[in-house]
């Protein structure tokens, strides 16, 4: 946790644990009655305070509404916009601590209900958001934005049919166009598509509404509606925003049109140069050309704007490795690791990533994996296969013999337990995982050149030729393979034809390093 994060949380219990003394659980008894002048005084600061916080000037906001609650500290109005404040400063445990209090000393307040369920869908708590939601709508039953915001927040848990009982509840006069996307989403979700169809023509005088219907088509893999919606919102734009083009960029991406979407999201990008959503969009179309490179590209630019963004961070560990650049995928992997500890499937791509590029800390990161879906065969195999890369050979048997209980038809997990066997010096054991890897996958090259090595070693000349050419058929530029062949053959006399495996071995030799042998 970051020092700021540290200061702002510690600095949340002081002033809950302070407002729990300064306000009782009971409204203060007595209050000095101020004198028209003080009462008028006060009632100026109040305007002051919202002036300010309608310009965004939340420091100076909050100066004048603390002088208000010097001498008033049950003055609802005050304790109420400071509760608003403490939200947009995302100081969410004292807005809520604010709200609760202005609700003791009045317990109708729509605003100090509807503060508080705002708090809590922050805090990700959505049954209590809904019930104040559900308190501020009895309170204000004619108050349309509450059941906006509430039909948003029934849809966003996937409870769409109460979502849409909120938003009929609504005459249809007095309909207003936020909730078109909702109640569009809601209708799709409930397999009521037909009834959705109208929605893009009511909504044709609103651009924001139309833009948002966009969205709510998009993801309900409907492209086609979604850029008719654009079209109807092009019409009464002055000047289309980023979230325009990056919709339509989507649009025809989903609709395998490349060029016309790497075009649109270009534009969204001139609007919004800094979003991170339309780089990311970027990224992915140039993914899905093979493209790895410039997806990379832009994901590390997606990633400097957004250095937490667990999204980015996902997508770039997977392009960078397809892009071969292992240092940027390592590095992606291991921020991924940090920043999402709980989340197994980040956890695994992390972890297998980290594997591929021989990463110590690929271990660490299994290891908790493997603690979160322990029973999974393929995360006991990555586990055990970062213990053998680290050459620890006793703690990999049992991740691996593991890995097969759970799936007996895994040829790497019997491959690696055959590495396993032959650096701890048990060759008959090496060589029966070696030939269950080779039965349960043919074409697995690397267990059929360390069957022929170990035959070689071990007198069996013919056997050893069988193995090794099988594995030079399927990967003819392997250097252990080339090499062992040379010595079978010359074994075997015949001198000619190990001479030109030793002279393709050389080459080999000549244009990379060669891997420790016992690592494959």
């Amino acid at each position: 946790m970051s020092l700021r994060h540290r200061t702002n949380r510690a600095a949340s219990v002081v002033l809950v644990a302070a407002l729990s003394l300064w306000f009782p659980s009971s409204v203060s008894a007595q209050v000095r009655k101020d004198s028209p002048a003080d009462a008028e005084k006060k009632q100026n600061l109040l305007a002051k305070a919202r002036a300010q916080f309608a310009r965004g000037d939340l420091g100076d906001a909050e100066t004048s509404l603390w002088t208000v609650l010097a001498t008033n500290p049950d003055q609802e109005q005050a304790l109420t916009l400071l509760g608003t404040i403490r939200s947009r400063q995302q100081r969410y445990a004292e807005a809520e601590a604010l709200f609760r209090r202005v609700l003791q000393i009045n317990s109708n307040s729509v605003l100090a209900h509807r503060g508080l369920g705002s708090a809590f869908v922050a805090e990700n708590q959505p049954d209590k958001a809904i019930e104040q939601y559900k308190a501020a709508m009895d309170l204000a039953p004619e108050d349309l934005g509450l059941k906006v915001e509430t039909a948003q927040l029934y849809a966003g848990r996937g409870q769409f049919q109460q979502a849409l009982s909120v938003l009929q509840a609504i005459p249809q006069n007095r309909f207003p166009a936020e909730a078109i996307p909702v109640k569009a989403a809601s209708l799709l979700a409930l397999g009521k598509s037909p009834e959705v169809w109208p929605l893009a023509e009511q909504a044709k005088r609103f651009p924001s509404a139309e833009i948002e219907l966009a969205e709510v088509f998009l993801d309900a893999k409907l492209p086609d509606q979604a850029l008719r919606c654009l079209a109807f919102a092009a019409v009464n734009l002055k000047r289309r925003p980023a979230r325009f083009y990056y919709l339509q960029g989507r649009a025809f991406q989903a609709k395998s049109q490349p060029e016309a979407a790497l075009g649109a999201l270009k534009q969204a990008l001139a609007a919004d140069p800094k979003s991170t959503d339309t780089l990311v969009a970027i990224a992915e179309l140039h993914a899905a050309q093979n493209q790895h490179m410039d997806a990379v590209t832009a994901l590390q630019k997606a990633l400097a704007l957004s250095p937490d963004s667990v999204i980015v961070l996902r997508h770039l560990v997977v392009e960078a490795t397809k892009a071969g650049n292992g240092q940027v995928a390592l590095d992606a992997a291991s921020a991924l690791a940090a920043r999402s500890p709980d989340n197994p499937d980040d956890l695994y791509l992390a972890g297998a990533a980290m594997l591929q590029q021989n990463s110590g800390g690929a271990s660490t990161v299994l290891e908790k994996y493997v603690a979160l879906r322990a029973d999974n065969a393929k995360a006991w195999l990555g586990l055990g296969m970062a213990y053998v890369q680290q050459q620890r050979y006793s703690d990999a048997r049992g991740p691996l013999e593991r890995s097969l209980q759970l799936d007996p038809n895994i040829a790497e997990a019997e491959y690696q337990l055959g590495v396993v066997a032959k650096n701890e010096g048990s060759s008959a054991e090496a060589i029966q995982h070696f030939q269950r890897a080779v039965t349960l996958q043919p074409q697995h090259a690397k267990a059929l050149w360390s069957l022929g090595n170990l035959y070689l070693q071990s007198g069996d000349l013919q056997k050893a030729q069988e193995a090794l050419q099988a594995a030079e058929t399927i990967d003819p530029n392997n250097l252990e393979t080339e090499y062992d062949l040379g010595l079978v053959l010359s074994k075997l006399g015949k001198p000619a034809i190990a001479r030109e495996h030793f002279e393709r071995f050389q080459k080999l030799k000549e244009g990379q390093p060669p891997a420790p042998r016992d690592a494959h």
